[in-house]
Order: C-alpha cells, then structure tokens, then sequence
C-alpha cells in the first residue's frame, strides 16, 4: 500500500513539473535574474485575468515584490503567471509538488498545511463566513441553526478548510447535516443562488465578491472558527521562501499604498472589518 501511495505522489509530482516551473531563488541571486513562475486560483479582487492582464490584490502585491527585489538586492525578476486552476484542490496539489512554483490566492495557513506546503508571511486577515441565500432566516447563534435553517444542506470547497468548519457544526450543532464539496466557491454561490436551502462556508473576500456581482445571497452573523491569516504557499522544495520573509513584513501590510490597494481591490469594507 505505501509503494502504492509512493508512486501515486511521485506521478502527480512528474504531471505537475511538465506543466509548471520556474527558476529558484538560489539562481536568480548566482544570475542576476530569472522567473517566479506563478499557478493561481482564481477570484475576483484578489487574482484573476481581466481583458488579457493579471489583476487583483495579489497582482499589486507581486509587482511590489518584483520591484524591492530589484531595488533592495538589484536582481531582476520577471513574473510568469503560468496556469490557472480553477478547482481548489488542483492548485493546492499543483502547489505542493512543483518546485520553483509559487501557488497564489487566498490560500489558508494551517498547521495541518504547514506540514506538507511553505508559506509566504500573510498578506490578509480572514474571517470564514456562512452565506445562505437572502432569503434564508437570519442566524441568531451556531446553537439555534438546527431549528432555524431546518431541511438546509452546506456545500463547501473540496479539500479546504471549509470542510472542517462544515463538519463542526455538524457534530456539535446540526447532526441531520448533509455536507457535499464544490470545485470552487464561485460554483457554490451560483448554486446558492438559485437553490434557497443550501449554505456554505467560504472566505470573507469572496462574500465581498458575490455582494460586488449584486448575487442574491447574504452574509449571516455568525462566528466561525478564529481570524485566520492567508497566505501565498509554495511546495517544501521551494528556496523563494527567504525573500519572501524579507520583504512581506507586517510594516509592508501596514503601509499606507497597500492598505490603498487594498480598498481598491476589496472595497473599504474590507479595511472596516480588518483593521
């Protein structure tokens, strides 16, 4: 069973190299330059192709990146936005087994990812939040959702940390709970729109994306889990980790330009909740 296991990773780890690469930070610095090759999941306001260019967050972020690299160390990077994974779970394994590949999006940092990914410092605060459709009963308490969202099944992303926050509540408030998994939190909300009896659990900054699209769901008042820091992940073979640790610092996140981008990326609502 182990050889089994053992060869199944090493052929998702072949796939993965044939389709993305990218130099190390170990040669950029012996060169003097060389690409950061980049495999993204998309979502609106943070990472995502607009009329033929990369826009978002992350997008302000890697260009501040590429610029004090240049600056502070005089090495030249050129970005090489790579592919783009539009079910979690790809980017995520995507991620983990190539190296010299820097996985972007609002990717959670966990103990348990830890273990197996690198990360970048955070670049966000994040808050999991349970959307329903706007017609659903508003959630006065995690305790009363049994009898308040009655005959209601959740639909999470697969292999995120939605799932464990789904289950959760299932075991300790809603144990009648039928959980499924979704490629995407955009295909989960698109389904929440049109089938009132359903909920889900996805990151703030796609709620702030489905309230800018005017989708027919809504935010239900309700704390799960602590405020979790979001990251870029990069597999544990990766040496981008160094500089990474150099230039995103907490004085970078605080600076007046990226709280800027910020609001312009996720609207002010954003900053009002994270301050």
């Amino acid at each position: 069973m182990k050889k089994i296991v053992f060869l199944l990773l090493l052929i998702a780890q072949v796939s993965f190299a044939q389709k993305y690469g990218g130099d190390s930070w170990a040669d950029v610095k012996s060169k003097g330059s060389g690409k950061l090759a980049i495999v993204y999941y998309p979502q609106n306001g943070l990472i995502a192709q607009e009329g033929g260019k990369m826009k978002g967050l992350c997008v302000d972020l890697l260009n501040d990146f590429v610029a004090y690299v240049q600056t502070k160390h005089n090495k030249k990077i050129t970005l090489d936005y790579q592919g783009e994974e539009k079910v979690f779970s790809e980017f995520l394994k995507a991620t983990e087994n190539t190296p010299n590949l820097l996985g972007v999006t609002y990717v959670t940092v966990t103990e348990e990812r830890k273990k197996i990914m690198k990360f970048t410092p955070p670049f966000l605060s994040n808050q999991e939040t349970l959307i329903t459709h706007k017609d659903a009963p508003a959630l006065t308490s995690l305790k009363n959702i049994s009898t308040q969202l009655k005959g209601y099944s959740a639909k999470v992303i697969a292999e995120s940390v939605h799932q464990k926050y789904a289950e959760q509540i299932k075991q300790e408030n809603m144990p009648g709970l039928i959980i499924s998994t979704g490629p995407s939190g955009t295909e989960i909300l698109k389904e929440i729109s049109t089938n009132p009896k359903l909920f889900t659990i996805l990151d703030f900054t796609e709620y702030v994306d489905a309230a800018r699209k005017h989708l027919p769901v809504k935010r239900q008042n309700v704390q799960i889990g602590p405020i979790q820091d979001l990251a870029f992940a990069m597999s544990k073979q990766s040496d981008w980790d160094e500089i990474w640790n150099e230039f995103l610092t907490p004085e970078y996140r605080k600076s007046e330009k990226y709280r800027k981008a910020i609001a312009t990326h996720l609207g002010g609502a954003y900053l009002s909740v994270f301050k």
